[in-house]
């Protein structure tokens, strides 16, 4: 075999490769999101999914059956389609669904929703398709409801709402990650590359390194953060790097 034919396979297989390599990219662009009963105001979250969907990502959205009650699914339908819309109570074979996507979304997460998945209560097909998420190490990325809405009238109305500190610990010791509303897009585009993980719990346990999906490779922490040893121990086993947040 002469250099030049050497050299025209070596460019047909560097082809080949890349273009299997954004094949496996674009397949990979499946996002799935849960959006559950909130007062808060849709706009920012239909914006920062239609900055993932400009990004080539492909979105289906759950509504679950109190949302249909208590949210305007006018903008939602001609954002995403109502093809693209599956009602919480329709759902069936849920382990297949969570297989199908890479990331889960929870936009606008509730302090009931929280509290039951925190609690392993999975007593709905929503519940059930988070923990079943969590369970097989796929990505679900948080924005509280309550960390979102402007100032409360009284404290009864505070106290009521929030979600609890001890459910935010445990939901990101079971893999949760937790962001902002206006953080969506960027923290989808930024796991989708790096497969970087951001944690704002205050002690890094086994249990949150044991929980991380398999191809994390980076977990970024709060300085304040307490690492136990054997946390560290089983961060460096799995090959997972420990970044203090700058």
């Amino acid at each position: 075999m002469t250099p030049e034919q050497i050299e025209q396979i070596e460019k047909i297989v560097e082809r080949v490769l890349r273009e299997h390599n954004n094949s496996t990219q674009e397949s990979e662009k499946h996002l799935l999101s849960i959006l559950g009963a909130t007062q808060l105001p849709l706009e920012q979250i239909l914006q920062q999914f239609q900055t993932c969907m400009q990004e080539g990502w492909n979105i289906r959205i759950i509504l679950s059956e109190l949302a249909t009650k208590v949210v305007n699914l006018e903008p939602i339908n001609s954002t995403f389609g109502e093809e693209n819309i599956l009602l919480e109570n329709e759902l069936t074979d849920i382990p297949s669904i969570v297989e199908s996507y890479t990331q889960i979304v929870l936009p606008a997460l509730s302090y009931p929703m929280a509290g039951k998945l925190a609690l392993k209560i999975v007593d709905t097909p929503s519940t059930y398709l988070v923990y079943q998420a969590l369970c097989s190490g796929k990505r679900v990325i948080a924005a509280s409801d309550f960390s979102n809405r402007k100032k409360y009238v009284d404290k009864k109305s505070h106290s009521l709402d929030q979600i609890e500190p001890k459910h935010v610990n445990a939901l990101t010791e079971f893999g949760v990650q937790w962001i902002t509303v206006d953080q969506i897009a960027e923290t989808v585009r930024k796991g989708d590359i790096t497969n970087s993980v951001n944690v704002s719990t205050p002690v890094i346990s086994a249990t949150v390194i044991a929980n991380l999906a398999s191809n994390v490779q980076e977990l970024v922490y709060t300085k304040a953060a307490i690492i136990t040893p054997l946390a560290r121990e089983h961060a460096q086993k799995r090959g997972i790097k420990l970044t203090p947040k700058s």
